[in-house]
C-alpha cells in the first residue's frame, strides 16, 4: 500500500510575500485617500475664495449701479485709491415687516431705503506689534441719522471677507481716470481691482504685482450733483475716510 503525503502548507516566503503584497495595497489605498482629501480641500477652497470675491464684486456693483446725490446734503462720492464711500439705496430687509405688538419692550429700529455706506480695508495688529490687512468691510450709516455718526452706534460694521486682501479704486470723469474723487457729485464710472494678497510694503497700488479681480462699474446718476453741505460721521479719523 502507498503512504498517505502529508498535506502541504504554506511557506515562510508566501506569508512573508502576500502580507507584504497587502501591506503595499494598503499604503497606495491611504495615500489615494489622502490625495483624494487634498484634492478635495483646495478645490472648496478655491470655490470659497471665488464666491467671496463674486460676492462682493456683485455688492459693490449693485451699490454703485443704485448711487445718488443727496440734494438736501450734497453728498456725493468721496473716494481714494483704498476707500470709497457713497450715498446708495437698498431696500429694507425683511424683517421690517414683522409686525410688533404694542407692548414690545425692544422694538425694531426703524429701516429706510437710504443709505451711505463705506467701503474699506480692516487691518488688525498681530503678534509682534504690526498692523496687518484682516479683509474688508463695509460700513453703513442711515442717512436720515445725527450728523455726529458714531461707530457702533449710528454706523453699522460688517466684516465681508478675509479673502479680499487688496483693494483699488479709480474714478472715470468722462475724459480720464482719477486716482480720488472728491465733491458733491459723481464720477461716471468707478474701476474696481479686488486681490487676495496685501500690498508689499513701500509700494503704491498701481504697483501691485499680484492677479486682481476687476470690474468697471458705470454710474447712472452721475452728473446729478448740487451744492451743499456734506454729511459727517463717516468722514472722522477711524470711522471713514482718512481713518487709515
Amino acid at each position: 500500500m502507498t503512504p498517505r503525503r502529508a498535506e502541504r502548507g504554506f511557506s515562510l516566503l508566501e506569508v512573508v510575500l502576500a502580507v507584504s503584497l497587502a501591506l503595499a495595497l494598503l499604503g497606495s489605498m491611504f495615500g489615494f485617500y489622502r490625495h483624494a482629501v487634498r484634492v478635495r480641500a483646495a478645490v472648496v477652497d478655491e470655490m470659497e475664495r471665488l464666491a467671496a470675491f463674486r460676492s462682493v464684486m456683485r455688492l459693490l456693483t449693485d451699490e454703485l449701479r443704485s448711487a445718488f446725490v443727496v440734494r438736501a446734503l450734497g453728498q456725493g462720492l468721496q473716494g481714494t485709491d483704498v476707500e470709497m464711500m457713497f450715498a446708495t439705496v437698498r431696500l429694507p430687509s425683511a424683517v421690517v415687516w414683522v409686525e410688533q405688538s404694542l407692548t414690545e419692550t425692544n422694538p425694531l429700529p426703524p429701516q429706510r431705503d437710504l443709505q451711505i455706506v463705506d467701503y474699506r480695508l480692516r487691518y488688525v495688529e498681530n503678534e509682534d506689534g504690526d498692523l496687518v490687512v484682516a479683509g474688508l468691510e463695509r460700513l453703513c450709516q442711515r442717512i436720515l441719522m445725527a450728523r455726529e455718526a458714531e461707530e457702533g452706534v449710528e454706523i453699522g460694521v460688517e466684516f465681508l471677507t478675509p479673502w479680499v486682501r487688496f483693494v483699488r479704486f479709480r474714478y472715470w470723469d468722462g475724459t480720464a481716470w482719477q486716482e480720488a474723487w472728491q465733491g458733491d457729485d459723481l464720477p461716471q464710472a468707478v474701476e474696481i481691482c479686488l486681490g487676495e494678497q496685501p500690498l508689499p510694503e513701500d509700494s503704491e497700488p498701481f504697483e501691485y504685482p499680484y492677479p486682481v479681480h476687476r470690474r468697471v462699474v458705470a454710474v447712472p446718476a452721475a452728473g446729478q450733483g448740487q451744492q451743499g453741505t456734506i454729511i459727517r460721521g463717516l468722514g472722522g479719523p477711524g470711522t471713514g475716510m482718512g481713518g487709515r
